[in-house]
């Protein structure tokens, strides 16, 4: 009986942790809409009762920690929803009576909310803040795409392009860019600021239709957040790194007059930076002082030794040396990028790594040189032919760019010619585990393609050794067999069936040992896993399994890159 009241207790206990949303609407007197706005701009999601048995009659019921409504009863957001309500019935009540002033004077009067409290509480410190940028940043550069709209309103579209600017500016102007990835969704980008590896995606530009299983309330409301999130984020990085914040550009036809530069010179420079200028990605920014801000990396010397590995492809760790030079991916490289091709992806990686960009001026704002110029090194094109071509310089496609950041180092460019067939865009985000698949494509990257073929040449050898001993072990069985049956046509008292006794030479039989220790080892295996409890013995026969699966996966792969190369052999011979 005790124990049945002590569960019974533990179980009221349990129920009075938990909240549906029904009894949270009526505590903070919200209704849904607000509700729903509240626990995402707070970071209070529904949480799964461990008591199934709170109330079993309603399983689709959703639940919350009476703790974090309670916490939610604190907020002063909550006056800001019942001010505005009030606002709403005032503004309909104005419209009824059609009194034009009364709604004027309600319309400026409206209530409106800040969450600067909200991101200092959730994020107390910066390095919180960047760990948790990843889908902040997604999130706005998907929201600078959308069109305007009614679920969609136009200020918070061109906030967000502005953000996303800034930020690209900061990653650009402190060379923090470390992978790039296109894929059908967009381009992944990873940047490393302040020891943290930031990944967001940047939609393709097309034309984005209306979802209609999107939530756009939802996806609007999250927006909101991340808005004044990375605000935050983007002041912090531009005056910690002795940028003006707002960013201000330097036009790159007065660099030269740097060092003299006067107050009406940068007033003039100040008056120059529209918004165009600034979306171009193209110019240097200015700091505290009104002075463009060098990079002083590339005047460090390079004491990088002849022992010194490059860095793997994929890696994240980078030593100093390592740094400098992929910093300085680009460097002394000039970049024409015609107007079929993605302009501010280029524009972005290539910057990013110490190259100089620039495009037909009469399209777009922010070019630097004209297609003419004798010192562009490289030109990027995505057609098959170009009518007018220079001999000092390179017609690449625009994968080269990407591959040789994600390598690391600069690839051959004859792979990456214009109408040539590109080689694969392998992600630099996808870590193989032993035993996994990996393409050949990478292994070459890595220098590791020699060693893989030595150690499938030992495994053959090995297999041959093993071939050639298990033989030898069964030419040893057949003779002892024989030798058995042959001792059992001899009676039992060694006579045979004439009366006489026969002796026979005794031969020595083979062992192979390395056949021994294997079934040795192989006996020991079975029988620990025979000693094994039920449950470990479960969890380890499907790791055995999921080990085979991904072995079977691996084959079939390496199977169809095997078939995929005979075709490519057959049809150049053709």
């Amino acid at each position: 009986m005790a124990r049945n009241k002590m569960s019974v207790k533990a179980r009221k206990k349990r129920a009075l942790a938990y909240m549906t949303r029904g009894q949270a609407l009526r505590k903070l007197q919200l209704p849904l809409k607000d509700f729903r706005r509240l626990c995402i701009i707070k970071g209070i999601y529904p949480v799964e009762p461990k008591n199934k048995k709170i109330n079993p009659t309603s399983q689709t019921r959703t639940y919350y920690l009476r703790k974090d409504i309670q916490f939610l009863g604190h907020e002063p957001i909550i006056w800001k929803f019942w001010d505005f309500k009030i606002f709403m019935k005032r503004i309909a009540k104005a419209k009824g009576r059609k009194d034009a002033e009364s709604v004027k004077r309600i319309r400026e009067n409206k209530p409106f909310y800040k969450l600067d409290h909200i991101v200092k509480e959730r994020y107390p410190t910066f390095i919180d803040a960047l760990r948790d940028l990843d889908d902040a940043l997604s999130m706005c550069f998907l929201y600078a795409r959308f069109g305007k709209s009614k679920l969609l309103p136009l200020e918070m579209i061109e906030l967000s392009r502005r953000l996303t600017l800034e930020f690209m500016y900061y990653v650009m102007e402190t060379k923090s860019l470390r992978r790039v990835f296109i894929s059908i969704k967009g381009y992944y980008y990873e940047a490393n600021i302040m020891g943290q590896n930031i990944r967001w995606v940047v939609p393709h530009h097309f034309v984005l239709t209306r979802v209609p299983d999107v939530d756009f309330q939802v996806m609007k409301t999250f927006t909101e957040f991340y808005i004044t999130l990375l605000g935050f984020v983007n002041y912090k990085l531009y005056t910690s790194n002795s940028f003006c914040y707002p960013p201000k550009i330097y036009e790159s036809k007065s660099v030269k007059s740097i060092g003299d530069a006067n107050e009406k010179d940068v007033e003039e420079e100040e008056e120059a930076d529209t918004d165009e200028a600034i979306a171009a990605l193209n110019a240097p920014l200015l700091g505290h002082q009104g002075n463009v801000v060098l990079d002083e990396r590339q005047n460090i010397d390079n004491f990088e030794g002849e022992d010194d590995e490059p860095a793997k492809f994929g890696s994240a760790v980078l030593t100093f040396h390592q740094l400098q030079k992929l910093q300085a991916l680009f460097a002394g490289m000039k970049f024409f990028i015609n107007r079929e091709v993605p302009r501010e992806s280029l524009c972005f990686a290539i910057r990013s790594f110490s190259g100089e960009v620039s495009w037909d001026k009469t399209l777009f704002p922010g070019a630097t040189f004209s297609e003419d110029d004798e010192t562009i090194t490289h030109q990027i094109v995505d057609r098959d032919d170009v009518p007018k071509k220079y001999l000092n310089r390179y017609y690449i496609q625009p994968q080269w760019v990407f591959d040789c950041i994600n390598a690391r180092a600069l690839l051959p460019v004859q792979n990456y010619f214009m109408g040539a067939k590109l080689p694969p865009h392998i992600s630099p985000f996808v870590e193989e585990k032993p035993g996994d698949y990996v393409p050949p494509e990478k292994l070459a990257m890595l220098g590791l393609k020699d060693d893989v073929e030595m150690e499938e040449s030992e495994n053959e050898e090995e297999a041959n050794d093993q071939q050639n001993a298990d033989e030898e072990d069964e030419e040893v069985k057949t003779k002892s067999t024989k030798q058995t049956k042959q001792k059992d046509k001899v009676p039992v008292n060694g006579n045979s069936a004439d009366g006489q006794t026969v002796v026979r030479k005794g031969q020595l039989s083979k062992v192979n040992k390395a056949w021994q220790e294997e079934n040795l080892k192989n006996e020991e295996k079975r029988l620990k896993v025979m000693m094994m409890p039920k449950k470990k013995k479960q969890l380890y026969t499907r790791i055995v399994k999921s080990i085979k699966h991904k072995n079977r996966d691996a084959e079939k792969l390496k199977r169809k890159r095997d078939d995929y190369d005979q075709q490519t052999k057959k049809s150049k011979k053709v």
